[in-house]
């Protein structure tokens, strides 16, 4: 992954935390006494990126200095302000020039705590010559899972994972982690400065000319988007 190029998201207002991001931006919030953005940090450098960009918004100041003071002298940080409450269309636009054409990029959230093997997932989106290797994983359903056989219930599951979705089609759908290699030409496709959902826009044109392929993560994923995904992960200890 030297000289790899990756992506973090860390700009948003953390809305769906309530009162926990009025004063403190969401990557910011503590997981077992470390900052959720730490956790993507240590995964990124431990396995070698060297250049992390980080599209500043909400509280992006914060953000900064703890970036800097943390990991400063372990990679090329590249800052860039783009607005407070800018979609992430538009916040990939303004930081597209850092990005060296011809290269793939990894792009993340930083709300989510993650560990698999990212070298192996960009081998793949290299093999394949994709513009968009997509990742996906299992969750439990924070609401149980019933089970159906023949249009009668059969079994109600409160831990059981879910990966696969079928639809009436016959089609298997199938979990987005939010974790993706991008090729840079790929974003040529769509106009990332127009109030647009970027991952809808992006990967449903890249999917219609098929080059796009998908990466079963095996690992860890967890997703902090709410104050109770935040509670669970610190009463988890078996999770860190």
């Amino acid at each position: 992954m030297k000289n790899k190029f990756a992506l973090l998201l860390c700009g948003g207002t953390g809305s769906r935390m309530g009162d926990l991001t009025k004063n403190t931006p969401k990557p910011l919030l503590k997981v077992k006494d470390k900052p959720i953005i730490w956790y993507a940090f240590n995964k990124l450098i431990n396995s070698g990126f060297s250049n992390i960009i980080l599209p500043l918004g909400y509280k992006g100041d914060l953000i900064k200095e703890y970036v800097q003071s943390n990991f400063g002298d372990k990679c090329n940080l590249y800052f860039e302000e783009t607005g407070e409450f800018s979609p992430i269309s538009q916040r990939i636009g303004l930081i597209k020039h850092l990005i060296p054409d011809n290269e793939s990029f990894f792009i993340l959230n930083s709300d989510t705590i993650f560990d698999f093997d990212i070298e192996k997932m960009f081998n793949y989106h290299i093999e394949t010559k994709s513009l968009v290797t997509l990742s996906t994983t299992e969750i439990v359903s924070p609401w149980g899972i019933m089970t159906i056989k023949d249009g009668k219930l059969i079994s109600f599951d409160r831990e059981r994972k879910v990966q696969t979705l079928y639809s009436s089609s016959g089609a298997k759908g199938l979990i987005n982690s939010g974790l993706a290699w991008i090729d840079k030409s790929a974003l040529n496709l769509i106009d990332l400065f127009s109030d647009v959902d970027f991952e809808t826009e992006l990967y449903k044109k890249v999917i219609s000319l098929d080059k796009a392929v998908y990466y079963e993560i095996e690992g860890l994923w967890i997703p902090i988007d709410t104050p109770k995904d935040l509670t669970l992960v610190n009463l988890n200890d078996k999770l860190l």
